[in-house]
């Protein structure tokens, strides 16, 4: 499946995500709250909606920082690049990045900005949420 198109359409939304893992190898997780316009109540990756003019890595960045308070000096490496169904709107696919990094960050220094809730979670934990279709997938693929 091309990132560029699925079906001859172009993707609905692209979305940059951030798999973060910290000292005890744990990874973090955001509740999503009741309003979210997407999967509201479920776990998934930090990350949202790649702004017009700013690259995939820059919007991984710049969520990590709004949703959780938290900077990544340095690169992040790219774990995945593809399309995914909506949630939202269905028949339509997004285009997902998918960045990692490692941090020296404790729970303490996480401020929540978005959403329920934002956890350092161990993988065999988070596996057992009830997880976004595009946090299923990912953690899949770990």
């Amino acid at each position: 499946m091309s990132a560029q198109q699925v079906n001859g359409s172009s993707p609905e939304r692209r979305i940059a995500l951030v798999i973060l893992v910290d000292e005890a190898k744990r990874l973090l997780l955001q509740l999503r709250d009741a309003q979210a316009p997407t999967t509201p109540r479920k776990w998934g990756l930090p990350g949202g909606g790649i702004e017009p003019g700013e690259t995939p890595e820059e919007a991984a960045h710049r969520e990590l920082l709004e949703e959780a308070g938290l900077r990544i000096e340095g690169t992040l490496t790219l774990r995945w690049h593809g399309m995914l169904q909506s949630a939202s709107q269905p028949g339509a696919y997004n285009e997902y990045y998918v960045f990692a990094a490692s941090t020296t960050a404790h729970q303490e220094d996480v401020i929540l900005g978005e959403g329920d809730a934002m956890v350092f979670t161990p993988l065999d934990e988070a596996r057992k949420l009830d997880l976004s279709a595009s946090a299923q997938y990912v953690l899949s693929q770990s």
